[in-house]
């Protein structure tokens, strides 16, 4: 009787120390898979990995979309026009982004003709703002010519712009025959003929338009001289 009672707790305390060795070894492979990077990534490795996906895919869908945006309005054009081909003296670029207030300002108490059906723009100006007139000129691929005349106190200056892949590019010199900055060229109300007439030079006359030289058709996404 007394050989039992011994052997029972012998026996519980073995099954115990069994128990008590094989959670060890668990947690001891549990911590090295952990450290060497063996075994199943984690849950929360698995939210990490989807939430950069999710960012990267959400970072090139945006890039996407940039890069296939076009404008396509004489006011889309206008509201990502620069400083550099088209001075807003009200804004001040530190505290105006894009000068987006002053281009609303400017909106308010100068446009004069904003018609999107024919791709045209004037607004008008005073002693300090010039005045801006604009035309647009569709290709066969769907893409834009930007037409500029801005017309200020001491003379007026034409452009034609290209806006591609949020950038914008000057290149008149490239789609007009014998283009000159010497000359002026005057967006059309309606149709897609432009004017061209000869700036005065020099001072003080130059701000004085001189004869008309010629006709600038537009066909088929080109520019040719019509005299």
């Amino acid at each position: 009787m007394k050989m039992k009672l011994i052997i029972l707790p012998l026996l519980i305390c073995f099954l115990l120390c069994s128990a008590c060795q094989s959670s060890s070894q668990s947690i001891t492979k549990q911590t090295e898979n952990i450290q060497t990077g063996s075994g199943q990534p984690s849950n929360l490795e698995n939210v990490n990995a989807s939430n950069t996906n999710l960012v990267s895919n959400s970072a090139n869908s945006q890039t996407a979309e940039s890069q296939t945006s076009q404008p396509k309005t004489v006011r889309e054009f206008f509201n990502l026009l620069p400083q550099k081909y088209f001075t807003l003296e009200g804004c001040e670029p530190n505290k105006d982004k894009n000068c987006d207030k002053a281009r609303k300002e400017y909106i308010k108490t100068f446009l004069e003709i904003e018609d999107n059906k024919n791709g045209y723009w004037k607004s008008g100006c005073d002693g300090a703002q010039s005045c801006l007139t604009m035309a647009l000129f569709k290709r066969p691929d769907a893409t834009y010519i930007v037409h500029l005349l801005t017309e200020f106190e001491m003379g007026e200056d034409s452009y034609f712009l290209e806006y591609k892949n949020g950038k914008w590019s000057d290149i008149g010199a490239k789609i007009v025959p014998n283009f000159s900055s010497k000359n002026t060229y005057i967006p059309p109300r309606e149709g897609t003929t432009i004017e061209v007439f000869k700036k005065n030079f020099p001072e003080p006359s130059y701000s004085e338009r001189g004869e008309k030289l010629y006709d600038l058709a537009w066909s088929n996404g080109k520019f040719s001289i019509k005299k």
